[in-house]
Parts: structure tokens; C-alpha cells; sequence
């Protein structure tokens, strides 16, 4: 519970302020459809809507402060009314007050980057509880608090579920905090007032450009992460990576397969098992043996152990964690029913994550690469030809399907992957992405590699307004089994 005029004293670049200044906030809201009697209502500025429309709603829901950002008229001068210059930042001031400031009494290890959060954020986790810490995870697949998966709208949180969820996990004994920082959390403030005791960075290739006004912005975005942690990990094989060393004001390791770094992978195996190679730290030289392969496992690996070396976890420890990891949801995932060909399924979703996931089959695969992938309507459409030539270099077939169409027509999806397709390689185009992942499953054959890309974890379809049930793990296990032994 809080008095109206703690706000005042807590919030920054406040323009005016009217009205009761000592009211009671027992609750916290910026969806004017939850608010009930004394909840404090922060109009935010959406891109598809604006809470300030909704001002009045909340106040006659039993509203006793409002948050705002733009001058609007109220009818009930019993509240108290603030005037602030960005209502997105106030948010996450208040919700980190209001929760008593949960991540400054845990450490948080936040990881950003185009590609490999996910599964570092897990890698994390997995070195932590081998460590016998209790560690949670927020990100694409969830929030994770001692062994319950929570499901979570977004990547990174609004700030108000943020600080509520470090609240839930502090409450029930977790120490340890890993989560997936995106582009858009930092550049929209849910981020600000989040005590990241570690920022590790993996890559930086092409997305979001549909969000951001250009790459440059996309970078500015993601090192703002580095400006709100007390340490950092940093992948120096990745150029972005070189240029936010020279930029950063804090302590931090450097992790890298092919340039010398604080800590390297050498001797580096890749095969359809998984990965070994040398890690190399502080004199120091171990075997890791990660159990899914491809070059990414061997970055997504090093920035997990590099995180915990921050954390003061011994190498030995995380190499001993990462040997029994078995890989995460949707990434790089098999589905196996008995089949003589491999079947994988994973969350690429860009050029960069398409060409290694790929360029990883090819070496092992003995047959085919067979690939069924699109892209996401609504989102950077410069990416799209980019995916289709890549997916066209690196596949010996493949199908251009639906991935989350939106509000777009999946049609013309296509058409902008098919731009940059080598004609010259068979493909064929299926909008249907059921029908598609049934072809592939039925065109293959001994020793071929069906890739299904795009949606990894993803149990949902986006089509128009609607949201459908849809998993392509589970498509591709109903397909394998009505083929039997074919």
C-alpha cells in the first residue's frame, strides 16, 4: 500500500501534479479493464492504442491516481492526477516501488542479442541449480519458479508484471534470476529500474527492423542493458560485441571461438550428438561436452559458463552442468517415432539463425535437407528475401509455408520470401503450414533431414485476430506416426 505523495517523491521528470495528495494505492494498473477501488492507473501510449482514452473508465472503477503523459480532462477532482514527461519510465519506477524493489535483493543475469537467449538463459539456470542455488528464468518460453512453468505474453515482461513476478520468486525463495532482455523491453523502459547483476551479450544480426527506426537503433536498444548491469559477458567473435567493449564503463569477460578472448572455445568437434571443444580461462583448460550440436551450442555454451564465472561459480561446476543438459524446447529439437530420417524442429526465425541451423545439419546430415519455414507477418519484411536465399543455398528442398501471418496475407508472405530464392533449386509453396509440414514428412526418406523453422516452442497460430492452437512438434509427431514404417 502507498500514500499519493510517495509518488511524487519517487517519480522523476514530473510536469505538473493536481489533486489529492493523500490518497490510498493499494494497487497498480495500465490495462484500465483490471483496475478496481484505490488501484493507482498509468496511461501508457501503445502503439495500437493509448490508455489515456480510457482515463475516465478507470477513475469511475474506483481509480485514486492516475499517471499520465498527455493533459487530459478528468471529472473526479478528488484524485490525485500526475503529469509526467514519459509514463512508460514512471511505470517502471513505481512498479519497482511498489514491490519493494524485489531484483535488488536477488541477482539478476540478463542476456540479450538477436539469437541464443533462450537457451543461454536456461544454461544459466541449469549451472546455477547444479550449483545447488534456486534460480528462476523469464523469457520466450515462460517464467520458471522451482520447476513450474508460468506462461508470460511477452519476452522480456511489462515492467509491472516484471517487478510483480521478481516479487513472487523472491517470496518463494529464489535467489538467482536468469532472463531474456529483447530490443523492445529496453527501448520501451520495462528494463529501467531492473538491478542486473550480470548483461551478457551473444550476437547481433537483422530483426525488429519493423520496431526500430534502423540497426543502429536495434544496437543502441540492446547495449542500454549494459548500462543497467554491474558486470558483463560478451561475445568479441561477434563485430557488435567488439565495438560494446570499447563502449561499456564496467567490468566484464570476453568469451570467443575464433579471436582470443578472456574465455575460448578451442579443438572445437561439432557432430549430430552435440558439441565438444577445450574451454580455455585463467590458465585453466576443461572438456566441455554440450549435448546439442551445431557452432551456435558452442557461443550459447560459453556465454552461459562466462555469466557464471561472473556469478563466482567455478568452471569446473558449470562444465559438469552443461554435460547434462539435453537442450531446451524448440530448439534444435528432434522428433523421433521410430522414423529412418531426422526431424528437427526449431525457433529460427531470421537469416542469421536459419543459415546456422542449416550450415549445422550439413554436417552431418546423409541425405536431403528438407526445410519448411516463412516468416512472421507484421514484423521486418526486409528479412524475409534474405531467408528465402539463405533457406535456398543451404537446402536441397524446401517449402515455403505460414509461419504467424497476423493480419498480413500469408500470400504475400511468401511472395516477399520468394524474391530472394534461387530459382534453380526445387521448391514449391504451401500456405497451409499443416499441409506443408505433411508433404515434407511424407516426401522424405532414408537418412534425410526435415528442418520444420520458425515457431520452436510456439503451441499457437496468428492468423488475422485469432489465435489458434498450433505446435509443430506435435504436427510433425502426428504425420511421422500415420506414415509408420513407409
Amino acid at each position: 500500500m502507498l500514500v499519493g505523495r510517495e509518488l511524487i517523491n519517487i517519480l522523476k521528470d514530473i510536469k505538473s501534479v493536481r489533486g489529492n495528495q493523500n490518497v490510498i494505492i493499494e494497487d497498480v494498473q495500465y490495462d484500465s479493464r483490471k483496475v478496481r477501488k484505490n488501484s493507482l492507473f498509468v496511461a501508457i501510449t501503445g502503439f495500437k492504442d493509448d490508455g489515456h482514452k480510457y482515463l475516465n473508465d478507470a477513475i469511475e472503477k474506483g481509480s485514486s491516481a492516475v499517471v499520465v503523459e498527455k493533459e487530459v480532462d478528468v471529472k473526479n477532482n478528488d484524485i490525485l492526477y500526475i503529469l509526467v514527461e514519459n509514463s512508460r519510465k514512471a511505470l517502471s519506477t513505481i512498479s519497482d516501488y511498489f514491490y519493494k524493489s524485489p531484483s535488488k535483493k536477488m541477482k539478476i543475469v540478463g542476456v540479450t542479442g538477436t539469437n541464443g537467449k533462450t537457451t543461454t538463459t536456461y544454461l544459466v539456470k541449469s549451472i546455477l541449480e547444479h550449483s545447488g542455488l534456486s534460480a528462476g528464468v523469464i523469457g520466450t518460453l515462460g517464467i520458471y519458479i522451482n520447476g513450474e512453468l508460468f506462461p508470460s505474453e511477452r519476452t522480456t515482461p511489462e515492467s509491472l508484471e516484471l517487478h510483480k513476478t521478481f516479487y513472487e520468486m523472491q517470496r518463494r525463495g529464489i535467489n538467482f534470476v536468469s532472463m531474456e532482455v529483447s530490443s523492445h523491453s529496453l527501448k520501451l523502459s520495462r528494463v529501467d529500474d531492473v538491478a542486473f547483476e550480470v548483461g551478457v551479450f551473444t550476437n547481433l544480426t537483422q530483426d525488429h527492423l519493423d520496431f526500430h527506426a534502423d540497426f543502429e537503433d536495434y544496437y543502441c536498444s540492446k547495449r542500454k542493458l549494459f548500462d543497467l548491469s554491474k558486470k558483463a559477458a560478451i561475445n568479441i567473435d561477434d563485430l557488435h560485441g567488439k565495438r560494446l567493449i570499447k563502449e561499456i564503463k564496467i567490468p566484464y569477460v570476453s568469451y570467443a571461438i575464433e579471436n582470443n578472448a578472456d574465455i575460448k572455445a578451442e579443438d572445437v568437434n561439432i557432430s549430430e550428438d552435440g558439441v565438444s571443444y577445450n574451454i580455455i580461462y585463467n590458465g585453466q583448460k576443461i572438456k566441455v561436452n554440450y549435448q546439442v550440436p551445431g557452432k551456435f551450442s558452442v557461443y550459447n555454451s560459453l556465454a552461459a559458463i562466462s555469466a557464471a564465472l561472473l556469478l563466482g561459480i567455478d568452471l569446473k561446476t558449470s562444465v559438469e552442468a552443461i554435460g547434462k543438459v539435453k537442450g531446451v524446447p524448440g530448439r534444435f529439437e528432434p522428433i523421433k517415432e521410430g522414423q529412418d530420417f531426422s526431424v528437427i524442429v526449431d525457433y529460427a526465425h531470421t537469416p542469421d539463425g536459419l543459415e546456422n541451423v542449416l550450415n549445422t545439419i550439413k554436417t552431418f546430415a546423409k541425405g536431403r535437407i528438407i526445410t519448411v519455414f516463412g516468416a512472421g507477418g507484421d514484423r521486418d519484411r526486409a528479412k524475409r528475401p534474405k531467408m528465402g536465399k539463405i533457406v535456398s543455398e543451404l537446402s536441397d528442398y524446401f517449402i515455403i509455408t505460414s509461419d504467424n501471418p497476423r493480419s498480413e496475407d500469408p500470400e504475400k508472405i511468401i511472395e516477399d520470401i520468394e524474391e530472394g530464392v534461387i530459382k534453380t533449386k526445387p521448391y514449391e509453396k504451401i500456405v497451409d503450414r499443416r499441409q506443408a509440414i505433411k508433404k515434407a514428412i511424407e516426401m522424405a526418406e532414408k537418412n534425410d533431414v526435415v528442418l520444420i523453422a520458425g515457431k520452436g516452442h510456439e503451441n499457437y497460430q496468428i492468423i488475422k485476430d485469432r489465435v489458434i492452437p498450433f505446435d509443430d512438434r506435435e504436427v510433425a509427431r502426428e504425420f511421422l506416426k500415420m506414415r509408420g514404417d513407409k
